[in-house]
């Protein structure tokens, strides 16, 4: 199960595909302050039908240079192991880290 809740789209305003998200995930750095609602994945566990959304985990977050949010929930292990995977390497981006700095410590630590 795939639910594509929101997701940024591209210079057309056509709406980005799963695949164009994780080619934008390796170009611009995330926005930090999602680590604040779940680190951009979390067990998806809405109030209603969460016998549908059993095993599902939720991709929420947006970028920190360019507005392109994204709300995906699924239960397919390929794209939840790629989307964790493209999130986790965005986030060791130096990019990233210097964001992440002037976020929590209000400067960037060198």
């Amino acid at each position: 199960m795939l639910e594509i809740i929101e997701i940024g789209t591209n210079e057309h305003g056509r709406e980005l595909t799963i695949r164009e998200l994780i080619k934008v995930l390796e170009e611009h750095p995330l926005d930090p302050a999602f680590e604040e609602s779940g680190n951009f994945i979390f067990p998806y566990q809405p109030v209603r039908d969460a016998k549908r959304y059993e095993g599902c985990r939720a991709f929420f977050g947006d970028f920190a240079m360019i507005s392109c949010r994204f709300f995906i929930v699924t239960d397919e292990k390929v794209l939840i192991d790629e989307l964790i995977k493209a999130i986790k390497e965005n986030q060791e981006r130096i990019d990233y880290g210097r964001l992440r700095d002037v976020q929590v410590n209000g400067r960037v630590s060198y």
